[in-house]
Parts: C-alpha cells; structure tokens; sequence
C-alpha cells in the first residue's frame, strides 16, 4: 500500500482519535504497570486543532487518503517537542513513523529550530529505543528549559512513573 504525508485537514482531526486508540493498544501489552495507557483518552480534538494551527500535525494517508499515522507537535522552549506520534496497528513496520519524523524534522528547520524533542517510555521498543534509531538520545530536562521539566512533571501527575519516562532531543543539522 502506498502512503501520502501530508498536513492534516479539519476533516483529518476527528479520525485522529481512533489511529491514536489503535496505536495506544501495544500498552496493553506491555504489562500491567501500562495497560492503562491502552484505555486512556486520546488527545482532545481542541488541542489537535489549535496544533494544526500552527502548523503542527501532519498525517500518512492510506490510498483512500485516510489518516493511518499521525504526528502532532508544537513550539516548547525554543524547539518543536513532538506531542505525538500514533501509527494505527495495520498500517505499522511500514516505515510511517520514520516519515511523519521527517516531516517534523522540515518543520522545525523551517521555523529556524535547532532541535526535536519528545518524552517517551525508556523501557518500551517502540518507544525510546526506537527515537534513538532515528537520532534522538537522552538529554536532562534542565537542558532543555522550563517547559520541557513541566511537561515531565504534569506527565507524572497523570500517572506516568517518572523512573519509566524520558526527554529525548534530536539535534537538527543547519
């Protein structure tokens, strides 16, 4: 099959919600210290919307030109911090993920940004071992800036083991 990335439509955002469930069911799989996360709620369709606004949420469409990934981001202490990267269980080990990362990784040249930046799981495959196979490593959230050090601790507040959790930065070349 053969896949489109692309910005996100205003029709695209609703259907997010269901790739990211789709996504989110790997936790179940995880073990019971994550199989919350694989009922959790998706991200908010307002939210979704005020990051495409900016221009932060792009899709892999399928050859129906249906959101099958998605990436959402926004600006955080200077860089673009990915909010996230969801790929339905389908359309996996297609090589979207490491697309929609490039897409990411154009916007946040074009916004004169000198790095990504995510948190994520440092003990899941798909999760930190797989960021660092595309050039992100581990980094103290105190480099990165107030924002990021928030963003870690309303993650922890929302159940999130802060031993289990990282900040991860790629840096972009100019």
């Amino acid at each position: 099959m053969s896949y489109a990335i692309r910005a996100a439509s205003h029709v695209d955002l609703p259907l997010l919600a269901q790739v990211e469930r789709s996504a989110a069911a790997l936790f179940a799989q995880a073990g019971a210290d994550l199989a919350w996360l694989a009922h959790g709620e998706p991200l908010a369709l307002r939210t979704l919307q005020a990051l495409q606004q900016h221009g932060g949420v792009w899709v892999a469409a399928d050859g129906q030109d249906r959101p099958a990934g998605f990436l959402a981001a926004q600006p955080l202490d200077g860089q673009i911090f990915i909010v996230e990267l969801s790929v339905a269980l389908l359309h996996q080990r297609q090589g979207l993920g490491a697309r929609l990362l490039d897409a990411a990784e154009a916007h946040a040249r074009a916004q004169g940004c000198a790095s990504l930046t995510l948190s994520t799981h440092r003990h899941l495959p798909w999760n930190a071992p797989y960021y660092a196979r595309h050039g992100f490593s581990e980094i103290d959230a105190v480099a990165l800036g107030a924002g990021h050090a928030l963003k870690l601790a309303r993650e922890a507040q929302d159940g999130h083991d802060p031993a289990l959790r990282c900040l991860m930065r790629k840096p972009l070349a100019r």
